[in-house]
């Protein structure tokens, strides 16, 4: 952990990124996947389970990059991810059609999954105990967000949820940091951003003037001079945001 007791004074308002920072996109998104191959039988086309799952990872990773610098539109995202899979599975006549069937299939499965990353209930309580305004800022879309902070159990413990989708601007574009500001009431000097993605979290927020925590589970470097300080588990971010006095929520 690289900080020092002043770095983040004057903090007021915590963004947290949602997906492999708070919930564990990771082991839920394993589990959502391998319910929607098996519920289509695409052991028909594709036996092998484990190249099917690379397969479309590879691809949906792919397709996630070039979404969050604009390069592809949402729509064109969720309909290329599973017809990409199952063309190289071999399933090309209905791939489009299929494809569409599992994604709606796998969003809607992976929304119920509880796991969160180790620390991430901790690290919100301790937030709200001391008083600071607490906002989810995610590229993944409305009404799937929505349902996996209930589907976890943490829902009450973040105080609004603000996303690509409300203003049309994907992370790491300074558009959808300014769009946060303007909705929560925060400004530059007052906002902190914690995410484990060092491109679309950190030097986003770090771009548009942010102070900024990397969680780097992952041990994924990040652009020099873009993060305030670099932790690799959600406990040392509580050693960071300690709260002032009188700011203590009652």
């Amino acid at each position: 952990m690289k900080s020092d007791d002043s770095t983040f004074e004057g903090v007021t308002t915590v963004f947290v990124d949602l997906d492999d920072t708070l919930w564990d996109f990771g082991a839920n998104s394993r589990l959502a996947l391998r319910h929607t191959y098996d519920h289509f039988g695409i052991a028909r086309w594709q036996p092998d389970y484990n190249q099917f799952a690379t397969t479309y990872e590879t691809r949906n990773a792919e397709l996630w990059h070039a979404y969050h610098h604009g390069l592809v539109t949402r729509d064109f995202l969720l309909a290329e991810r599973f017809r990409h899979a199952l063309v190289q599975s071999g399933c090309t006549a209905h791939a489009t059609a299929l494809g569409a069937a599992m994604n709606e299939c796998y969003l809607t499965h992976l929304a119920t999954l509880p796991a969160l990353v180790p620390g991430a209930r901790e690290l919100l309580e301790h937030l709200h105990r001391h008083g600071y305004g607490v906002h989810v800022l995610s590229n993944g879309f409305a009404g799937v967000q929505q349902r996996k902070l209930a589907s976890a159990g943490i829902g009450h413990l973040v105080d609004s949820l603000v996303l690509s989708d409300d203003c049309g601007i994907t992370k790491p574009q300074r558009g959808i940091f300014d769009h946060a500001l303007a909705v929560t009431g925060a400004t530059t000097g007052s906002a902190v951003m914690i995410g484990d993605d060092p491109d679309t979290d950190i030097a986003g927020a770090h771009n548009a003037g942010w102070r900024t925590i990397y969680f780097n589970a992952k041990q994924r470097p990040a652009m020099p001079g873009t993060a305030d300080a670099e932790i690799v588990h959600l406990s040392q971010a509580t050693l960071l945001l300690q709260g002032k006095p009188g700011r203590q929520a009652t």
